[in-house]
């Protein structure tokens, strides 16, 4: 076994894979301190590096018949870009472990810096995936809503969803116990593969939580979203419901990552509510730093007049599960 290989290896795979985490940062996600922090990552083992024979350690190298060269070698499975800066991570941290280790033979104060530039790169990756985890498409969100639950299929419907157009689906349960609700959040979950789809528990943390969703909806009579967050942490989606100037301004001040805003029209889901209107809707979308998803008697007749207020997505309950989902969703999409 030659270490001289092992460390021209993980030398390599470390360069490579904060440089790609850099570019992540700057192109992707922008976060000037971040962008900082990784590049004076990148700048100290740089540093570090010039310790190191790298030109004897060089000449060890077998890249010609490093089984590493073949395409399926140490292939995973990327479903999402949260999963690539994941995998890029990893690759950070296991090389340089690799690289403290057999520092440690001849260059102890090299190793010792190495060290502290993994644990730099473990700060990092917590810091980089908790906005990614909240990242979702908006354009579409399916609240299932209890009322239509007892004659739908619910694996039927999950599949419909997510083929036909949905980029979220709530479930919206008020009067079930407890114990139903979570059962119900446990199957949607295992039912909701693909993690483009955003999994959202209407007014319930303690439910989200429990079921491992994606995320929760507030209600203006909901515990306050500052609070939600300290009590489900950075990774969760938090949308707030709005249905005036005031409304919407709390709950980004607060942290939202998405306002409901509604109902925009009469919707027979929710009779009590008192519709907002087009201006309102367009005044918050206006001033708005996070997108606005439009909801309450919401049709494919009227989804242009929403789009036309600067709505990222809307929310759509009624016009969907009445009648002919697939029909339905078409017709909202105008795929």
């Amino acid at each position: 076994m030659s270490w001289e290989r092992i460390l021209d290896v993980n030398l390599n795979r470390l360069t490579e894979s904060l440089k790609f985490l850099e570019d992540v940062i700057r192109f992707s996600a922008p976060n000037q301190t971040q962008l900082v922090e990784i590049r004076r990552l990148r700048q100290d083992f740089l540093s570090t590096k010039k310790r190191i024979p790298l030109f004897k350690i060089i000449t060890f190298r077998q890249s010609r018949r490093d089984p590493g060269r073949r395409s399926g070698f140490d292939a995973r499975d990327r479903k999402s870009f949260p999963d690539l800066v994941l995998t890029g991570c990893a690759r950070a941290k296991e090389s340089s472990r690799t690289i403290e280790e057999i520092l440690k033979i001849f260059d102890p104060g090299a190793s010792a810096r190495v060290k502290e530039l993994r644990f730099r790169i473990y700060d990092l990756e917590k810091n980089l995936l908790e906005p990614l985890a909240r990242q979702f498409d908006p354009r579409l969100q399916a609240v299932l809503d209890e009322k239509y639950l007892s004659h739908l299929n619910l694996a039927c419907t999950v599949r419909i969803l997510t083929r036909h157009g949905a980029t979220m689906i709530q479930l919206r349960i008020k009067t079930w116990s407890d114990r139903k609700f979570y059962q119900l959040g446990r199957n949607l979950r295992s039912m909701i593969a693909d993690p483009k789809i955003a999994f959202i528990i209407n007014d319930r943390p303690d439910i989200a939580r429990a079921v491992a969703a994606d995320g929760v909806h507030l209600g203006a009579r909901d515990l306050p979203v500052r609070k939600v967050r300290e009590f489900l942490g950075k990774t969760y989606i938090i949308g707030a419901s709005a249905d005036n100037l005031a409304q919407a301004d709390r709950a980004q001040a607060s942290g939202a990552d998405y306002l409901g805003v509604g109902a925009v029209f009469a919707t027979a889901t929710k009779s009590e509510a008192r519709p907002c209107g087009l201006n309102v809707l367009k005044r918050i979308c206006g001033r708005s730093r996070i997108p606005v998803i439009a909801i309450g008697g919401i049709t494919a007749t009227n989804r242009g007049a929403v789009r036309k207020t600067g709505a990222a997505g809307i929310a759509v309950c009624s016009a969907l599960f009445e009648g002919d989902l697939e029909k339905n969703l078409r017709s909202l999409t105008g795929k």
